[in-house]
């Protein structure tokens, strides 16, 4: 009888060690995805701000000849967005409406916002066009 006592102790503390066991690794489990739902939904709002930050700055690029300093006349820019956002032709309008003969210069302009800073290729055309390594060509396609 001592010995089926023993057994049933033995028996009930290795249910007991399993069960508990089960219950630590159900908990951890389910932390360890609460911390990873906790870190994407971070992520995903880090995520969307970047991308409205971005969005604020582009809308802002467009519509940059529309500001009051904008130094040349809105109609005389060119959208391009890459490599750079805008080529001007300084008085375009004029010699359209036949005031003038001839266009003042042609700019190119690149827009930015707080603390942007030239890319790698915005630098380079700016040296290329600063060394007055730039021409025209007329491309026959017939």
């Amino acid at each position: 009888m001592l010995w089926a006592l023993a057994f049933g102790v033995l028996f009930g503390l290795v249910v007991g060690v399993r069960l508990l066991k089960g219950r630590a690794f159900r908990q951890s489990d389910r932390r360890r995805a609460e911390a990873q739902e906790q870190e994407a939904h971070a992520s995903n709002a880090e995520a969307q701000q970047m991308s409205e930050s971005v969005l604020r700055g582009r809308i802002s690029e467009q519509l940059a000849p529309l500001r009051t300093d904008f130094p040349f006349e809105p109609a005389d820019a060119r959208f391009l967005g890459s490599p750079l956002d805008f080529i001007v032709f300084d008085g375009y309008t004029d010699v359209s409406a036949g005031l003038t003969e001839r266009l003042r210069e042609i700019v190119f302009i690149d827009v930015k916002t707080g603390a942007a800073r030239l890319t790698a290729i915005e630098r380079r055309l700016k040296v290329c066009v600063e060394e007055g390594r730039v021409h025209c060509r007329v491309f026959d396609a017939t």
